[in-house]
């Protein structure tokens, strides 16, 4: 049986771009062999191209997602949570006049009958109940 060898190639390259690959695999506590390959891999893996140095690069990513994140939270405080304390406020207002009880009892159920029972927590329905229970 003949055994196969693996045969090193060689690549040329001009000098200055040598230093600077010896510097970058001494950043990366690697041996210059060990570099090219993570190269390798690295391109294959995430299909970049390198000949685009002003790709995306992770940070940059992140920060797209973290403002459309923070524009997300703060769409959803602008359609929900903002109305909802609104009602919240209607609410407690409305508890405090000296109106009818039957109309005090009809704005509580109108205002808690608006939160859809999945938003309902323990405590909302506590305080919902116990308002009713006053009111009439």
């Amino acid at each position: 049986m003949e055994k196969s060898k693996e045969k090193d190639k060689q690549i040329l390259i001009s000098a200055d771009l040598f230093a600077k690959f010896e510097r970058m695999a001494g950043s990366y506590g690697l041996t210059k062999k060990a570099l090219l390959e993570a190269m390798i891999f690295y391109f294959k893996a995430t299909q970049a191209d390198p000949r685009d140095p002003k790709a995306d690069n992770p940070t940059d990513a992140l920060k797209a997602l973290d403002k459309r994140l923070v524009s997300f939270i703060r769409q959803q405080e602008n359609e929900l949570l903002r109305p909802m304390s609104d009602d919240l406020k209607l609410l407690l207002q409305l508890i405090s006049q000296d109106l009818p009880k039957t109309l005090r009892q009809s704005q509580i159920k109108t205002i808690g009958g608006a939160f859809k029972p999945e938003f309902q927590t323990e405590r909302f329905r506590a305080v919902y109940e116990d308002l009713m229970k006053k009111t009439s």
